[in-house]
């Protein structure tokens, strides 16, 4: 595939995108780079409960510990990446391998953990957690490299994979929510089944992510593309300094990096605000606050791939701009949160329509920044070795999300 070729999807609709084997394969990776980390969250009450019998101490730090592990070792592990700029192909291959073996490991601890001590069982846990977030920084590192010298549908591609992975476990979940009323006699057997099956299917997906990047000859194509440029992609001993990345994409990482910052509020409000009219149980109305989340992000993400947003009259300034007006959601959720002893059907909707929207603008700024990187670029070394480089800001900002988030929770108590 040479440029002209990759260009040829700029003017034609999503559905004809998603028929390019090609770009349906960087979708693919898009959803094996964020279903393990959903598996992960939505496994937190099962581990918690079936591990660590709900009020031990180990039960009680779970949550924290699995975050603080998967954040610290992801920006840690980037940093290390984006100093080594070479290799991609295999670190995409080797990322998605290592996630299958991660989750295989896991799907084996979940069937015997009950013949195993609880220490040792949280620290295989983690164990695991790390394997995985390494794994996931590699297959992130490398196919966004890829992607960028492609093209930018190629980069919204894989921020179109990373939201239909983001709907589909909020989908699921919101379902065993009433399926659950039902069959409480039989929760316990359900939810170690379904989570082993979700765990397994986690390895299913990385695996197929695997094979068609493979079939595809994607890796191959890749460096055809950068030996046109007589840049040898397997012993290139030329880096790009950060310093010169920061200051061609610097609005667009700020962007991202905002953008994350601003979005871990949403869990704090997601888990706190409860509905007054509509009188659904939280067990119901929650989910299903995550679903309509989820769904904005995908809807975001997909209008992103319009034309007026891909033209160049649309700068990174705009981009950076649209971020910092996110702030503005700040307000209407501590408005939704202080009236929530009323009885207002107006004021469910409300809420929901603003998650909908928040969720919405995440996806857009988010793919908006990753697809305009390449726009900005002079050359195909310095866009694979902005992959690394913006996976730092996606870290820190993650990082810094999580440490704001808990002066909401202190706001909103």
């Amino acid at each position: 595939m040479n440029h002209d070729a990759i260009d040829s999807l700029e003017n034609v609709g999503l559905w004809k995108k998603l028929s390019n084997l090609e770009y349906f394969t960087f979708c693919m990776i898009g959803i094996g780079l964020l279903w393990p980390w959903n598996c992960v969250l939505s496994a937190v009450l099962y581990f918690k409960h079936s591990f660590f019998q709900d009020v031990t101490n180990w039960a009680k730090v779970f949550a924290s510990s699995m975050m603080a592990v998967s954040t610290i070792t992801s920006l840690v592990f980037n940093v290390w990446l984006a100093n080594r700029q070479r290799n991609y192909t295999q670190r995409v291959v080797r990322g998605l391998v290592w996630q299958v073996m991660a989750f295989v490991v896991l799907a084996i601890i979940c069937m015997v953990h009950n013949m195993l001590p609880m220490w040792f069982s949280f620290l295989f846990i983690m164990v695991v957690i790390l394997f995985s977030s390494v794994a996931t920084a590699l297959t992130q590192n490398g196919i966004l490299a890829i992607a960028n010298v492609f093209g930018s549908e190629y980069s919204q591609a894989v921020m179109l994979g990373q939201a239909v992975a983001g709907v589909l476990p909020s989908v699921v979940l919101f379902g065993i929510s009433y399926i659950g009323d039902s069959t409480a006699a039989e929760t316990g057997e359900q939810s170690q089944a379904g989570i082993i099956v979700y765990i397994i299917t986690t390895a299913i997906v990385c695996g197929i992510s695997t094979t068609l990047f493979k079939f595809t000859g994607i890796g191959g194509q890749f460096m055809a593309i950068m030996r046109e440029e007589s840049i040898d992609v397997d012993d290139n001993d030329e880096q790009i300094p950060f310093r010169v990345l920061f200051d061609k994409l610097r609005l667009l990482v700020l962007s991202i990096l905002l953008t994350f910052v601003i979005t871990l509020i949403f869990p704090v409000f997601a888990s706190t605000v409860r509905s007054t009219g509509l009188g659904m149980k939280d067990e119901h109305y929650m989910p299903l606050i995550f679903t309509l989340w989820n769904l904005g992000d995908l809807y975001g993400r997909v209008l992103a791939d319009l034309p007026y947003f891909q033209s160049p009259s649309f700068t990174p300034l705009k981009t950076f701009i649209y971020a910092l007006l996110r702030f503005l959601h700040i307000p209407f959720f501590f408005y939704f949160s202080s009236r929530n002893d009323g009885h207002s059907v107006a004021l469910d909707i409300g809420y929901m329509l603003l998650q909908f929207v928040f969720g919405l603008t995440n996806g857009h700024v988010i793919s908006l920044s990753f697809m305009k990187v390449p726009q900005v670029l002079d050359n195909d070394l310095e866009k694979e070795a902005a992959g690394g480089f913006t996976n730092i800001f996606v870290s820190v900002g993650l990082a810094l999300g999580s440490l704001v988030s808990y002066i909401f929770v202190f706001l909103i108590n």
